[in-house]
């Protein structure tokens, strides 16, 4: 059986198991865990699988059972693994994974995978995890968004072994600039960014493509002097008829007439995304890369790249975007939705920024354990925040302790109560203490049970039971099935504050004893919070 046979055949099976999609990274370890010798020519098999792969998921699931049944080839036994999945042509202590985000805004959710799945698979290896910004838009960086990312990364235990900034690297770019145009793979493009992208569509070149070196090189010299922004740009040649529309001649230099934060007005011309990508990787030596499936189109694009400039090319796999019902991801939507006042911030609740889940009270471990579940195959899911709420829930309930709070207070007397009760902190865990709340004649419950449960038998929680009423009397804690249970405050109580997941603030009235809260609580009967001002007692609800 030669290549392209076992590997038709893993990818069928792979693509049945997983609703019509084969991973180029499964059916390539399935492959060379056939033939171990084909290792030595790995570069055209890796081209083989990736177009066997291509096919067959091109096919509908039916007629890919079709192609199934006609090989006659039988479903392998899933073995459940736990942890990630084994890396293709991987060398313990060699490997090396990198995160490169662009710091133009706040990191979220998205990032957060990219980030952890690269740096798990570096510990796996034993090998090496760099954090690379990939600062080339000077009007989108801001040094604000490169801490952001870092005390991000840090807060979830992400830890990088080096940081890199291709800012740094802008005179080696230049240098690789300049052979890409002695070599003849690039020119520069005096045409405008509409007529640009029109020629790119239909597959013609312009005029410019037809210079030689030597006026190219000249050229060259104006752009990083003279050009001003959207004059020039310094395009790759390659083949304007080309299937991929990326590899239709795009650009990788281009100018931008602005102050850097790093380097100030040091330089004017700066590399695009996928120039920048495919030279740092090679310059950086990374193995291994995964991001998620938005670039997928664009990993051609930077094969060719490395290997026109003689770098080695990364072993690049794409995983499915990560995508939040309801939730605003795209930096520009939430900068103009901050600018309008829709809105708080950054750490505004209703956000999947890493600083909004922090400050509504998600813990880093539930955030790991939520992302990993999501797993690494290419197949997109649009989850929901109770999906994360639920990984985050078991790890929260341990850590919250257990406080009356109501809303929209309304004030009852309730007869023959004691000076004081005990309630415990946590009811799983009597070790953590008891907190004291004291009595008098006024009780203050929640205006909706109130309204809900008058006239009604209720029992006020771990005091007593009443027939709900402006006044009413204590009628012990005689056992009633399926009586209403609600939450109560007495005299004296505590003012807090809940800013709540969809921007509202929420005033309480809550037990005096929650002022010695340490960060975490839950208000029984109403949700999670989180303490974020001991002065004023202000919180953030997290979830229910």
């Amino acid at each position: 059986m030669n290549v392209e046979e076992i590997a038709r055949k893993h990818a069928l099976i792979n693509a049945l198991e997983f609703d019509g999609k084969a991973s180029l990274q499964a059916v390539l370890n399935k492959v060379l865990g056939e033939d171990e010798s084909l290792k030595k020519d790995i570069k055209t098999v890796v081209a083989i699988v990736r177009k066997v792969v291509e096919e067959v998921n091109s096919l509908s699931i039916e007629g890919q059972r079709k192609e199934f049944e006609r090989l006659g080839l039988k479903v392998e036994k899933r073995v459940e693994r736990k942890g990630l999945p084994d890396l293709p042509f991987a060398e313990r202590g060699k490997v090396v994974t990198a995160f490169p985000p662009e710091p133009s805004k706040y990191p979220h959710l998205g990032h957060a995978k990219s980030a952890l799945i690269n740096y798990l698979y570096a510990k796996k290896y034993e090998g090496k995890f760099i954090l690379r910004f990939e600062d080339t838009n000077p009007r989108m960086v801001k040094k604000e968004y490169y801490e952001a990312i870092m005390d991000g990364l840090k807060w979830l235990g992400i830890e990088w072994d080096e940081v890199d900034y291709i800012s740094d690297h802008i005179e080696k770019f230049y240098e690789f600039a300049e052979k890409l145009i002695k070599d003849g793979n690039a020119y520069v493009c005096l045409c405008e960014q509409e007529k640009i992208k029109k020629m790119r569509s239909i597959g013609l070149g312009c005029e410019h493509r037809e210079h030689d070196v030597e006026k190219n090189l000249e050229l060259w010299e104006k752009m990083l002097k003279e050009f001003k922004e959207g004059e020039a740009s310094l395009r790759l040649k390659i083949d304007m008829s080309h299937k991929n529309n990326t590899m239709r001649d795009p650009s990788i230099m281009r100018v931008i007439e602005k102050a850097h934060p790093r380097t100030g007005k040091r330089y004017r011309v700066w590399p695009t995304y996928d120039f920048g990508a495919a030279v740092m990787d090679g310059l950086e030596g990374v193995t291994h890369r995964f991001r998620s499936k938005e670039f997928e189109m664009r990993g051609e694009l930077q094969r060719h790249i490395q290997r026109i400039l003689g770098l080695k090319e990364t072993f690049i796999q794409e995983i499915a975007r990560f995508n939040l019902k309801g939730v605003p991801s795209s930096g520009r939507v939430i900068r103009q939705m901050i600018i309008e006042g829709k809105l708080l911030g950054w750490d505004d609740p209703r956000l999947t920024t890493l600083m909004a889940l922090k400050r509504r009270g998600f813990l880093p471990e539930a955030i790991k354990e939520f992302l990993l579940s999501t797993g690494i195959s290419k197949t997109e899911a649009t989850l929901t925040w109770e999906t994360l709420e639920s990984f985050n829930r078991k790890h929260l309930d341990e850590k919250a302790d257990r406080y009356f709070a109501v809303l929209e207070p309304v004030e009852i007397e309730v007869e023959g109560l004691p000076e004081k009760v005990e309630e415990l902190l946590h009811p799983d865990h009597p070790e953590r203490g008891k907190r004291l709340i004291p009595l008098g004649k006024k009780v203050y419950v929640s205006k909706e049970d109130f309204q809900r449960y008058r006239g009604k038998k209720v029992r006020l929680i771990g005091l007593c039971n009443i027939t709900l009423e402006e006044k009413c009397r204590n009628e012990g804690v005689q056992i009633i099935h399926e009586i209403p249970k609600i939450q109560w405050v007495s005299e004296p109580n505590v003012k807090i504050k809940v800013l709540m997941d969809d921007g509202r603030i929420l005033e309480m009235v809550a037990e005096p004893e929650i002022v010695k809260v340490k960060e975490y609580a839950q208000l029984v009967r109403f949700g999670f919070v989180k303490l974020e001002s001991r002065e004023g007692m202000s919180f953030v609800f997290t979830h229910r």
